[in-house]
């Protein structure tokens, strides 16, 4: 088996960057890393080298919160959607990614939960496990989501849902100030899920006991919560306040001005954001009116609505996300890249393994250019991308 070589890269671990470095890569595993004078090679082995002058190898990103893409979602039955999701987003540079559900009916909601564990348990691919955005939310704070879809909080829907999901259910976005809502957090923490506070007007004693109950992470934050205000404090504060909780962050300028980004790094740091893409189906589509829960969308001008005005998930990707908190919010490369890879990878327990450049760790990398474009995207020693 050749042994690929990446050459002349600027590695960024994501804690340092190693300038003109070479990286090994044996099976799925990283062999070696370092500068490209240090590195060893056997004359008795066969390697493929790779050359890229100047630009990054960064590790693999990871994306907690995704709908879709290139006209596919997570919830359509064409069987050859979830290999085309996949591939889009290898494309950009996702190497692990969760699809992420909205409320549906109820026996819809549960078919397209045992698609995705059927597919994710015969296919190994980018696409990890499922981050369930409900249905348990408030409608006060809906969002886009269809209001008619929405949940009250019991064990027996958890169970149901659970079930479905045979333990690929990683992610839950929940709003704890619903009665029952506590309950249902217990159960699905002791399950292994995450719970991520969301589409909620939970006040701050409320927050503090969702943490208690389990509640780890923020579901886009600044979006479908109640703005902040000094006397009434609500997610926002507790978002902020509460080293517990990692936030999630759509850094596509629009969802989040350039200036908040800047302050909520300032207060969160480079461990406690997440970016994610919160893409849908239409992502990577031309402007034009589609279709989200049963409503009509407009994707204008790289923005996704409701006829009301109400922004709808994103066209955003997470090479994109990385380039504009560099660009737009000031972020060093290395914290930027952190938030797209080995944060993710800690939220799921993958820290080992995933998320990080060294020898040992899977060879989940993606080689972008200084214009942060994509151009290799290899995941666990196999090249799923190339640029032409």
């Amino acid at each position: 088996m050749k042994k690929i070589v990446l050459r002349n890269v600027n590695s960024i671990t994501p804690f340092r960057i190693i300038e003109n470095s070479g990286i090994i890569i044996e099976g799925k595993k990283i062999a070696e890393i370092g500068k490209l004078e240090d590195l060893s090679f056997e004359p008795d082995e066969e390697y493929e080298f790779f050359d890229f002058e100047g630009m990054y190898a960064v590790p693999g990103f990871i994306d907690l919160h995704v709908h879709g893409g290139l006209g596919y979602g997570f919830e359509d039955e064409d069987e050859d959607a979830l290999f085309k999701i996949s591939e889009f987003f290898f494309q950009h540079g996702t190497t692990g990614l969760l699809a992420t559900l909205y409320p549906k009916p109820e026996k819809e909601f549960i078919r397209e939960l045992r698609r995705l564990a059927d597919f994710i348990e015969q296919n190994h691919s980018n696409i990890w496990g499922i981050h369930l955005e409900g249905p348990f939310l408030n409608p006060e704070e809906r969002g886009a989501m269809n209001p008619d879809y929405l949940l009250k909080p019991s064990l027996d829907a958890w169970y149901t849902l659970r079930d479905a999901g045979r333990g690929f259910i990683k992610i839950m976005t929940i709003a704890p100030e619903l009665p029952g809502a506590y309950e249902v957090m217990r159960e699905a923490a002791l399950d292994g899920v995450i719970l991520s506070i969301g589409h909620s007007i939970a006040d701050i004693d409320e927050i503090q006991t969702a943490i208690h109950n389990g509640a780890a992470h923020v579901t886009h934050m600044f979006n479908a919560m109640k703005p902040f205000h000094h006397r009434d404090p609500g997610v926002i504060t507790g978002s902020l306040l509460f080293d517990e909780l990692k936030i999630e962050l759509i850094a596509d300028g629009i969802h989040v001005h350039p200036m908040v980004m800047k302050l909520l790094y300032k207060i969160k740091g480079a461990s406690g954001i997440i970016l994610i893409t919160d893409a849908m189906k239409m992502c990577g589509l031309p402007d034009g009116e589609y279709e989200f829960a049963d409503q009509k969308v407009i994707v204008k001008d790289k923005k996704i609505f409701l006829e009301d005005g109400t922004l709808a998930g994103s066209m955003l990707t997470m090479e994109r996300a990385v380039k504009v908190m560099v660009e737009l919010v000031d972020v060093p490369i290395t914290s930027a890249v952190r938030m797209a890879s080995l944060n993710p990878a800690r939220v799921l327990g993958k820290e080992h393994r995933k998320g990080i450049l060294a020898t040992g760790k899977d060879a989940d990398i993606v080689v972008l250019d200084k214009d942060f474009n994509v151009h290799m995207t290899i995941y666990e020693g196999e090249i799923k991308y190339r640029r032409d």
